[in-house]
């Protein structure tokens, strides 16, 4: 990818984690790097297509992420929801909810916005479920529907996320992965997975 794509892409990363969705305009990405909006328009149209390449690079990065885990499919997930503990605390640094969520709220179906995000969402249900099946079918996992605890695993990120951008603790929500999902999935006693 270009350089000054790159910077544009970092620069409403940025703005949308600092300031929010609501405060992302094209003119405000065209400061933060340096160049007039009419650069910014020459590499994305759109501000709509500026967030959709923004979401489609951060599920590649996404998709990168889980397929560097390695080990048995026991380990795997651990060392995956272990990543999803990691970048809850990291939302502690930012000024307010978590943004995926409020752009998602902003957007109705068939918007590319959208459609990015569900793509996003899917590609991380997809990489699990097939991580959670390998575990069954190796007899340390036990589910009858890999797929529905991906997507529980998932939902349990996302209400975390929302509960520490909220100021409110999120442990009842790990502890509530570890009781009624992990437990129950994993054959032997699921490993410790906060830090």
């Amino acid at each position: 990818m270009a350089k000054r794509k790159q910077e544009i892409l970092e620069a409403t990363g940025e703005i949308i984690l600092t300031e929010g969705y609501s405060s992302l305009t094209t003119q405000r990405v065209a400061d933060e790097v340096g160049i007039t909006s009419a650069g910014v328009h020459y590499h994305f149209e759109t501000k709509e297509k500026l967030v959709v390449t923004l979401i489609e690079d951060r599920e590649e990065a996404l998709v990168a992420m889980l397929e560097s885990t390695e080990g048995p499919p026991e380990e795997r997930l651990a060392e995956i929801v272990r990543l999803q503990f990691e970048a809850v605390e990291a939302v502690k640094e930012l000024a307010g909810p978590p943004t995926l969520q409020l752009i998602l709220a902003s957007t109705s179906e068939g918007d590319p916005i959208r459609d990015a995000l569900v793509s996003m969402h899917e590609s991380y249900v997809e990489f699990v479920t097939e991580v959670i099946h390998d575990g069954v079918e190796q007899g340390v996992f036990e589910t009858d529907d890999p797929e529905q605890v991906a997507v529980l695993l998932g939902a349990f990120e996302n209400a975390a996320e929302l509960r520490t951008a909220l100021g409110l603790d999120a442990g009842d929500v790990w502890a509530g992965l570890t009781d009624h999902v992990l437990d129950n999935l994993y054959v032997q006693q699921p490993p410790e997975v906060r830090g």
